[in-house]
C-alpha cells in the first residue's frame, strides 16, 4: 500500500488497493480504513499478521482487516463505520475512531487547490493562513479581501482581523436582491430591509443584517403587502410599519406590520385610513403612525391620519390651513409633527412649480388623538431654510433637541444649505458653512452617541454622488467628509444604530445596487 503520510508520523493500514483520488479510494477501499497516532512507521502495507488480524481485526490467519466497528467492544458504534458514510470532502472512513478524514496522500486534497494533507485534514501549508477559496490561503490578520474571516471584504486595509478605514463593506452572502426605493429601519441589533424596485419589477421580499455578525437573513413573505417603490416606514421599537407607496397600477392605500421576534406580517387595517399615496411623510409618536401629505398621482394632498397598530384604528388629522405638499419631512418630538419644506400644488397654478418654505406643528396627545388640539400652526419664519423638497430632516433627541434640515431641491438648483429649528426657543439658526455640495434624494442620519449628522449619497447636476459630509450638532461645524469609497448612489436606504451609519441598495441611471457598507467615524 502506498503511504504519503510517512513524514507525519501517520499510517493507513489495511487496503489492498488504494487509488489515487477522493472517488477511487472511496471505491477500492470501502472498509476497513484507519489511521494510527504518531509512532514508527512499519512497512507499506500490512496484513492481518495471523491470527487476531490487523488493528481492527476479524481477521483470522493472515487475513486482511475488514472489520466496521472499533475494538474493545465497549460502548455503541458512532459516527462512520465506512466509506459510505462520509461525503465529499469528508471523504474516508477511520473505523477505529469512527471518523471521517479527507485525506492520505497530497492529491486528495484536489478539491482545494493550495493546501496540503496533514494528519487526515486538507489544510494550509502556514499554521497562520486559512483556506477561503477557490484556491486560496490566506492570512485572516491581514488579508483586505477576508478580514477576519472568509469573505470578509474591507475596502482598505485590514489589521488584526478588523478592517483598518472607516468604510466597511456590508457581506454580499445571503444578501436581498439589489433594489432602490426600498425601505429600511434599525431595529436595535438588526437593519432590516424591504420592499422597492428590483430588476425584475416591484418587490415585497426583504432581509435583515446584523452588523455585529456580519449575516443576512431573508424575512418572510407570508401575508407582507404588495410589492411597492417609495413606501413610508416607522420602527416602533418591537415592529416595522410600512404604508403607501406605488406600484405599477398607481398609489397604494395599504401597509403591513412586521413583528422580527415572531417573523410574521399582519396587515394594517383599511377602513377609515387615508387614500392612497407616495411621497408622503410619517412619524411615529410611541403610540401612532402619522401619515401626512403625499402625491396620489394626479395632484398633491393635505389630508392624513393616525395609526395605532395596538388597537388596529386611523383617526383622521384635521387638513392644515395650508396648501398641499409632497417630498417634504417630517420629524415628531415632545407631542408635535415638525414637518417642512415639499413639492405643493397652488391653486391657479402649475401643479409642480412650487416650493413652500414654511412648516407647520401638529399637535397630538399620546394614545388618544385630542381633537381640540388637532390644530396646526405655522413655524417661525426669521432665519428658516428657503423653500426646497426631496430634502433631508433628523431629530437629534436629547439632549441637543433639536431639527436639521438640510439639502433638497428647489425647482431649478440643488441646495447646499440648511438649517437648524429649536422648539424650545422657537427659533431657526443658519448652519455653518463649508456645507456639502447641494443634492436631493440622499440619506441623513443621527448617530446620537457621537451628536452628529451624516448625510451621503443623492444626486445633483453632476449625476449619482458618492460625497456627503458630516454635522457636528454641539459646535454647527461641517467636518470633511466621509472617505468615498461604497460607491454613488441615489434612492437607497440608510440607518443609525447610535455610533454607526449604515448605507445599502440604490441607483445610478437604471441600475440599481445591491451593496452596501458600514460607517463608523
Amino acid at each position: 500500500m502506498k503511504n504519503a503520510h510517512v513524514a507525519l508520523g501517520w499510517k493507513a493500514v489495511v487496503c489492498s488497493a488504494l487509488v489515487t483520488g477522493a472517488v477511487g479510494l472511496a471505491a477500492a477501499c470501502s472498509e476497513g480504513l484507519r489511521l494510527e497516532p504518531p509512532g514508527p512507521v512499519p512497512s507499506a502495507t500490512s496484513s492481518g499478521g495471523g491470527q487476531g488480524g490487523g488493528a481492527s481485526s476479524s481477521g483470522g490467519e493472515g487475513g486482511t482487516t475488514t472489520s466496521t466497528s472499533s475494538s474493545g467492544g465497549a460502548g455503541p458504534v458512532t459516527g462512520c463505520v465506512s466509506n459510505t458514510d462520509c461525503e465529499v470532502p469528508k471523504a474516508y472512513c477511520d473505523t477505529a475512531k469512527h471518523e471521517c478524514f479527507e485525506c492520505i496522500e497530497l492529491a486528495h486534497c484536489f478539491h482545494m487547490p493550495g493546501t496540503v494533507c496533514s494528519k487526515g485534514a486538507c489544510g494550509c501549508p502556514v499554521a497562520e493562513q486559512t483556506y477561503c477559496g477557490p484556491n486560496d490561503c490566506v492570512d485572516l490578520q491581514i488579508d483586505a479581501k477576508n478580514c477576519g474571516f472568509c469573505g470578509h471584504e474591507c475596502f482598505g486595509s485590514c489589521a488584526a482581523g478588523l478592517c483598518a478605514d472607516p468604510w466597511e463593506p456590508t457581506v454580499p452572502k445571503d444578501a436581498p436582491a439589489a433594489r432602490s426605493r426600498h425601505v429600511a429601519v434599525w431595529t436595535g441589533t438588526q437593519m432590516i430591509v424591504w420592499g422597492g424596485l428590483t430588476d425584475a419589477g416591484y418587490t415585497n421580499t426583504g432581509a435583515a443584517y446584523d452588523p455585529a455578525t456580519f449575516k443576512w437573513s431573508a424575512i418572510s413573505t407570508v401575508n407582507a403587502p404588495s410589492g411597492r417603490e417609495l413606501a413610508s416606514v416607522v420602527w416602533t421599537g418591537k415592529v416595522m410599519l410600512v404604508w403607501g407607496g406605488k406600484d405599477g397600477t398607481g398609489a397604494l392605500s395599504t401597509g403591513g406590520v412586521y413583528d422580527p421576534a415572531t417573523n410574521t406580517w399582519t396587515a394594517t387595517l383599511t377602513d377609515g385610513g387615508p387614500s392612497a399615496r407616495y411621497n408622503h411623510a410619517v412619524v411615529w409618536t410611541g403610540t401612532d403612525m402619522v401619515v401626512w401629505g403625499g402625491f396620489d398621482g394626479k395632484e398633491q394632498l393635505t389630508t392624513g391620519a393616525m395609526y395605532d397598530p395596538n388597537n388596529q384604528l386611523w383617526q383622521a388629522v384635521k387638513d392644515p390651513p395650508t396648501i398641499s405638499r409632497e417630498l417634504h419631512s417630517a420629524v415628531y418630538a415632545d407631542g408635535k409633527m415638525y414637518a417642512f419644506g415639499g413639492r405643493g400644488d397652488v391653486p391657479g397654478g402649475p401643479t409642480d412649480a412650487y416650493f413652500p418654505d414654511n412648516g407647520y406643528v401638529i399637535a397630538t396627545s399620546g394614545l388618544q388623538f385630542d381633537v381640540l388640539l388637532n390644530t396646526w400652526g405655522k413655524l417661525p419664519y426669521a432665519n428658516q431654510p428657503a423653500a426646497r423638497a426631496g430634502h433631508s430632516a433628523v431629530w437629534t433627541g436629547k439632549p441637543k433637541n433639536v431639527m436639521l434640515v438640510w439639502g433638497g431641491y428647489n425647482g431649478s438648483e440643488y441646495l447646499a444649505k440648511g438649517g437648524v429649528f429649536t422648539p424650545m426657543m422657537l427659533t431657526w439658526t443658519v448652519m455653518n458653512d463649508p456645507q456639502p455640495d447641494g443634492r436631493w434624494r440622499h440619506t441623513a442620519v443621527y448617530l446620537d452617541a457621537k451628536s452628529l449628522m451624516i448625510v451621503w449619497g443623492g444626486q445633483s447636476e453632476k449625476g449619482a454622488l458618492d460625497s456627503g459630509g458630516i454635522y457636528d450638532a454641539t459646535t454647527n461645524q461641517w467636518m470633511p467628509p466621509p472617505p468615498v469609497t461604497p460607491g454613488p448612489r441615489y434612492y437607497h436606504s440608510a440607518v443609525s444604530t447610535g455610533k454607526s451609519m449604515i448605507i445599502w441598495g440604490g441607483e445610478v441611471g437604471n441600475k440599481r445596487l445591491g451593496d452596501g457598507a458600514v460607517y463608523t467615524p
